[in-house]
């Protein structure tokens, strides 16, 4: 007789068999038991976990005549052809060679001729998902009322390319991947019955490189006992000898080694693994996998969250080895780790040199420098690199109490020295400040001056203020910090509104036009408003702007001197004025000009050098915050 494999013999003949599908076992018996069996039904879930065989037992316990609870006899005749693939009643189909309409219009019509013995007709499509979208669409009507003495069952392990119209005629059961316990105690009730020994390191290295499927560890036992005729107890060495594949403890190792940043044994267990012949990606998969498990130790101390290897699925001699290589490394070293890592990976599958790729980001792992330290070495910044403009005059360190200079006309009170505070940032990249946004201004000029300061009529703020798309005027000072301790307080103006002394109210008037006409209301706020005598208002626009031009087409122009009638009154005129566009472009290219000064010097700080450096990283922009 024909040699059969290991999956093939011991595939599951009813529900008791099954490994970890207990939901779905439920699930199908009651529904057999209670005559409340559907006309459709989709499995999926991933390869090797039951699907067909769970279809399989599914249409036994429906046709058996000797069935009791659901549980087929497997004896009669029924139930060998079914297990035969020869049942005339049952039909499996493969939906990847019969894809098409024709194959869809052949059930079709079948479905409508009863079953030669029994009551009910099954249809089994498995890889349902390779049908075309006109085969499902000719299925459609068939699928939601066919015959009473019909059933379908769909297997799939791609249930995302099932159509909707699909899903919602079936009931869907999700299957769930094994976990290596769950593996390793069916494959020792099946080596048990073989007759053959296997250690349990050995049963676990089958488990983890199953993937939660148990037809795979099925049939790398297979191989293993193919390759190996040696007799008595197969060793994990031996398991890794016939498969070709990495030890649990090579893959361990190659952390322990990390962790120690012991680079000469790294390489040389990396060398090893080449010479071997094991595939690099598929190792350095492995290596992923472990360092998640020391993500989620390291989590779990960092938290005080209780891990056992039960929680992790995990032998217990491999637990106690992950936590002595998770003592030596903390989690955001990890997660750095894991970042480049998971870009070697990526590298493997083109590299025309992947062992060096491998190499070096192990090495780069066994390198990297403590996250405290590197904290240190930048100054303690713990966010992203900030470029922030510097203020136009440094403070010096103050011992007395000194004076404000006071501008003429003004009165104010001598200003007491500013607290002393130690520093608690990292020393920023500092630069030449940018100029002061423009400002049309009645009163005098005054002389930049070290804070503390006293402000004279000005301004509230010793910050200049923000550089926004829209300029403001003397009539509208912007906001400031809250005062300086020691300063004169003076009282806060009144808000300026249309008819008072402090002028229009500019903001009011752009937001009363955003909420009729919002493009109009962006358009004015690019624009800088002054306003001359005679109630005119005059608009100025960046010389040569997209704004200009929208600003001075007659529609655009009647419409906002109209705005401004309706809000300031009927006499006020619309000055679209451009003498003071050539300042204010020549005022934004010299910003400009000093903000990519910046960023030049910003990209070649030491710092930042370092950190690219230790981290593998490239800076993608330098945000400058004036």
């Amino acid at each position: 007789m024909a040699y059969q494999a290991i999956a093939r013999r011991w595939r599951p003949h009813k529900f008791e068999d099954l490994v970890g599908q207990g939901h779905v076992v439920q699930t199908l018996k009651n529904a057999i038991a209670t005559q409340r069996v559907s006309h459709a039904y989709l499995f999926s879930g991933a390869r090797g976990v039951g699907k067909t065989s769970v279809a399989r037992i599914f249409a036994k316990a429906l046709r058996c005549p000797n069935a009791q609870n659901a549980v087929p006899c497997n004896t009669c005749p029924e139930c060998v052809a079914i297990s035969e693939r020869r049942s005339v009643d049952v039909a499996e189909i493969d939906g990847a060679s019969h894809n098409g309409v024709e194959a869809v219009r052949s059930i079709r019509d079948n479905v409508a001729y009863s079953a030669s013995t029994g009551f009910y007709k099954i249809y089994i499509i498995d890889e349902a998902h390779m049908l075309s979208l006109s085969a499902f669409n000719a299925l459609l009507k068939t699928l939601e009322e066919p015959p009473a003495h019909v059933i379908f069952v769909m297997a799939t392990t791609e249930s995302q390319k099932i159509p909707v119209t699909i899903l919602s005629r079936c009931q869907r059961f999700e299957f769930r991947r094994l976990s290596q316990t769950q593996i390793v105690d069916r494959l020792k009730q099946i080596l048990e019955a073989e007759g053959v020994k296997v250690s349990e390191a050995g049963m676990r290295t089958l488990a983890s490189h199953a993937d939660g499927s148990l037809r795979d560890a099925l049939s790398l036992l297979d191989q293993v006992l193919s390759h190996d005729n040696e007799g008595g107890e197969l060793t994990e060495a031996r398991l890794v000898a016939a498969l070709g594949i990495s030890p649990t403890s090579s893959v361990t190792d190659f952390w322990a080694s990390i962790a120690a940043q012991d680079v000469a044994k790294l390489l040389a267990l990396l060398n090893s693994a080449y010479a071997a012949g094991i595939d690099l990606k598929h190792f350095a998969e492995r290596c992923m996998e472990e360092l998640r498990l020391l993500y989620l130790l390291a989590l779990s101390k960092e938290n005080k969250i209780p891990v056992t290897a039960e929680t992790l699925d995990i032998a217990s001699s491999h637990f106690h080895d992950l936590e002595k290589v998770a003592a030596a490394t903390n989690r955001v070293a990890l997660e750095r780790m894991a970042q480049i890592l998971n870009h070697a990976i990526g590298q493997l599958g083109w590299a025309s040199q992947p062992r060096f790729v491998l190499e070096m980001a192990a090495v780069r792992m066994a390198q990297l420098e403590p996250l405290a330290q590197l904290e240190q070495a930048l100054g303690g910044a713990k966010a992203p690199v900030v470029v922030k403009s510097a203020p136009a005059a440094k403070q010096a360190p103050v011992t007395k109490p000194q004076p404000a200079p006071v501008a003429a006309g003004s009165q104010t009170k001598p200003a007491s020295p500013a607290p002393q505070t130690a520093p608690s940032q990292a020393p920023a990249v500092s630069a030449p400040t940018p100029a002061k946004a423009p400002v049309v201004s009645a009163a005098p000029a005054k002389t930049a001056v070290p804070p503390p300061t006293v402000e004279t009529d000005d301004f509230d703020s010793e910050e200049p203020p923000p550089i926004t798309e829209r300029h403001f005027t003397s009539n509208e000072p912007p906001p400031g910090p809250p005062p300086v301790e020691g300063a004169v307080a003076r009282p806060a103006p009144p808000p300026p509104v249309a008819g008072n002394t402090g002028g229009p109210n500019w903001q009011a008037f752009i937001d009363s036009v955003m909420k009729k006409r919002p493009l109009l209301g962006a358009l004015l706020c690019h624009g800088e408003f002054r306003l001359e005598p005679g109630k005119k208002v005059a608009l100025t626009f960046p010389l040569g702007s997209f704004y200009e031009r929208q600003a001075q087409d007659k529609k655009n122009r009647v419409d906002i001197e109209d705005q401004l009638k309706l809000f300031f009154g009927q006499d006020v005129v619309l000055l679209l004025d451009g003498r003071d566009a050539a300042s204010v472009r020549s005022r934004e290219k010299t910003m400009q000009d000093e903000i990519n000064g910046i960023k030049k010097e910003a990209m070649g700080h030491p710092s930042v050098l370092q950190m690219k450096e230790e981290l593998g990283a490239e800076v993608v922009d330098v945000n400058v915050e004036i």
